[in-house]
């Protein structure tokens, strides 16, 4: 020993190895259990392995006799499982909760570095491990109550959802020969491993205490019984044999501590080349500005240099910059969803893009109808550069960038001749129609940018001006058939009224002065209508003044209208012109005389009043048999006060593409959309049938199919 050491050596200690239990010898870890009450003292009743999975599960006794153990919750626990009077797949056999299984998981999947040392007499034994589990409680037993209560819901709701039973098609599938490149993809999916870990089967052993003789005969296998044989590697240089005891750590991957898939180390960043770190920023955000890129790029680059590496992995949609799918996708990968070949993703993502290139928002499903991609592989394409919006679809995540639009608009022009060459590539693929790309051709360099709101203005717009025209050629229609009669002044009868007359015009009460016109088609109702008639002629004969200035029980003649909009749309979530009309009829005879809502109400003055108190003018596929219904103007009030406001307007967003639709679908949307399940079951019928009509085995908006 050296002078001055510190450290003397005190002892020295024989080394042995030993490699008898080296297969078989497992440490047990317990991390939620405490140290001081181990399960030494349980009785195990039974156990089990999968050698290959190194998976094991012991199964123990519990004292239900004990002062510590809740016998009313082990009856309620047991009863939740087994249910009563059960005989067959008992979980447990008594009346109570009476035996616990635990589990085991891998905790470590190399042992290289591990053994169980055992000193005897001055000698360190030491037995390689062959795997350290650790063990917790589980409860399958909480799972099977749950399916047995899930499945007696399913029953029940069999039984009062019959008349919505879906017809399942039966699909008929072609056996094609397997490819090489299929096969490998097949043997490395998941699917294929948790096939492979569920076929191999469990191997019941025996527990033995701690204190068995059969246990103190298999703790002596811990002992080297070759301690003859010596491993002499003292003839290794020391740096050598230091190697050979503790070796060095190798650059793994898994060592690393694993980061979030959307996190770039900045470390890592720093020793890259710009072209790199470009390429690694960009395929982990997917999507982002100019602005936000020159901020997070580590060092002082030039905008130049940063553009020409930018457009090598990247394209300019609404002046921010997407990763490629080439990039995102490389050749002979494949989607991690369904197995689809980078090829065709990378097509789909392109025409979803180019998509964006044109418009604020896309819709999915026209998206699927197109690209015909599965139906996660869209939903993880659009996330990637989209987020949904309630009645709009899917909009593009980022604001458009008119500020780098501006400032580099030669890159701008650039990246569009790039999409006109790109999408003549993808159009000859996907098929998509000339008229679809000639339309879009035509639209500004600028992306076109229109909100939901400036959507239903324009819409309104287009259906009064619709309305006007429509007002401004009856008077020649009806000049023919009312004897040079007002052509603004109808005459109806209100008992035989229907939907298909469709006047343009509220008739007004001077309309009714004297007219022997307002009959009911059977003889004994004539002299009810004359009557009403002649009230109506005593009305208005000293009345057209007082129904501007609020004489009898009249008033302003819009908030009139509004009010009763207001109460109608309560009781009739969605009305069309023709309804509004004809309900106002029936308001009219249950008005005083000279009321004011008698002065004449026209289409437009309808719609401002139904827009004003919150009435929407949807825009909603028709079923074919009824487009020849003159009046398609359907108005909705989706925001009536009530938490569930939301989900109306997610379901009548559905119509606009589609006619009909069915629930499942319509929950499955809620779910997708607004990122939460619908309200119980009860209050989503109520709010299903508020706004549609069943007809089995689908659900129609209301007003685009007669009620009966």
């Amino acid at each position: 020993m050296a002078e001055g050491e510190s450290d003397p050596v005190v002892e020295e200690v024989d080394v042995y190895l030993s490699k008898e239990l080296a297969d078989n010898l497992y440490c047990f870890q317990y991390p939620v259990r405490p140290s001081h009450m181990s399960y030494d003292e349980f009785e195990y009743t039974s156990a089990r392995i999968k050698p290959k999975q190194k998976k094991l599960e012991l199964e123990l006794s519990l004292d239900t006799q004990t002062d510590h153990y809740a016998k009313g919750k082990g009856e309620q626990i047991a009863l939740n499982v087994d249910g009563i009077n059960s005989t067959e797949n008992r979980s447990f056999m008594s009346d109570v909760m009476d035996r616990q299984m635990l589990t085991s998981t891998n905790s470590m999947d190399s042992m290289a570095k591990y053994a169980v040392g055992v000193l005897k007499g001055g000698e360190l034994h030491l037995t390689p491990l062959h795997s350290i589990v650790q063990l917790r409680p589980s409860f399958e037993y909480l799972d099977k109550a749950d399916s047995k209560i899930k499945q007696e819901k399913m029953e029940v709701d069999a039984g009062d959802s019959q008349d919505e039973e879906d017809v399942k098609p039966v699909t008929v599938q072609m056996v094609r020969h397997e490819t090489d490149q299929a096969k490998a993809r097949r043997l490395a999916s998941y699917e294929y491993h948790a096939k492979k870990m569920a076929e191999e089967q469990w191997i019941h052993i025996h527990h033995r205490a701690l204190e068995d003789y059969e246990s103190e005969r298999e703790r002596e296998h811990l002992f080297c019984q070759a301690m003859d044989s010596e491993i002499n590697q003292l003839s290794l240089p020391p740096k050598d044999y230091l190697t050979s005891l503790i070796p060095e750590m190798e650059e793994d991957s898994l060592a690393k501590p694993n980061m979030p898939v959307n996190i770039l180390s900045m470390s890592q960043l720093k020793t890259m080349s710009l072209p790199d770190q470009v390429r690694a920023l960009l395929i982990n955000a997917k999507s982002i500005r100019f602005s936000q890129l020159m901020t997070i790029l580590p060092g002082n680059y030039d905008q130049v240099s940063v553009l020409r590496a930018l457009q090598m992995v990247a394209l300019l949609v609404q002046g921010c910059w997407v990763v490629k799918s080439e990039v995102l996708y490389p050749k002979d990968t494949c989607s991690p969803i369904s197995g689809v070949s980078a090829e065709i993703l990378c097509r789909g993502r392109d025409y979803v893009m180019w998509r964006f290139t044109q418009s604020r928002c896309v819709v999915r499903k026209e998206v699927a109808s197109v690209t015909k991609l599965q139906a996660e592989d869209t939903k993880e394409i659009l996330e990637q550069m989209a987020k949904p919006k309630v009645n709009l679809g899917w909009e593009f995540l980022h604001e458009y960038d008119k500020d780098f639009v501006d400032r580099h608009s030669e890159v701008h022009q650039r990246q569009l001749m790039l999409w006109q060459n790109k999408l003549q590539q993808i159009s000859k693929i996907l098929k998509i129609p000339k008229h679809e790309t000639e339309k879009k051709a035509k639209v500004k360099n600028e992306v076109e940018i229109i909100s939901g709101a400036e959507r239903v203005k324009t819409a309104r717009s287009r259906a009064r001006s619709k309305s006007s025209s429509m007002s401004d050629s009856s008077p020649t229609k009806s000049s023919s058939t009312t004897n040079n009669m007002d052509p603004t002044n109808h005459v109806i009868d209100l008992d035989t009224f229907t939907p298909s007359q469709q006047p343009s015009r509220i008739p007004t009460m001077a309309s009714l002065e004297g007219s022997s016109h307002l009959t009911n088609s059977t003889g004994e109702g004539g002299s009810r209508n004359r009557s009403r008639s002649n009230s109506m002629s005593n009305t208005t004969n000293g009345g057209a003044g007082a129904s501007t200035d609020g004489g009898g029980g009249g008033g302003d003649l819009k908030s009139e209208l509004r009010t009763f909009l207001g109460d109608t749309f309560q009781e009739h979530s969605i009305l069309s012109i023709t309804q509004m009309r004809k309900m106002l009829m029936g308001r009219l005879t249950e008005c005083p005389p000279g009321h004011v809502l008698g002065s004449g109400v026209t289409d437009q003055l309808l719609e401002e009043c139904a827009e004003e108190i919150g009435g929407t003018l949807l825009q909603v596929a028709w079923p074919s048999q009824y487009n020849d219904v003159p009046d398609k103007r359907l108005f909705c009030r989706t925001a009536l006060g009530e938490s569930h406001d939301k989900f109306r307007g997610v379901i009548i967003d559905l119509f606009r593409e589609n006619f009909k639709v069915k629930k499942t679908h319509i929950m499955e949307q809620c779910k997708e959309i607004l990122g939460e399940d619908p309200p119980s079951k009860a209050e989503f019928d109520r709010i299903l049938k508020n706004v549609c009509i069943f007809k089995s085995p689908h659900w129609y908006l209301k007003g685009t199919i007669p009620n009966s």
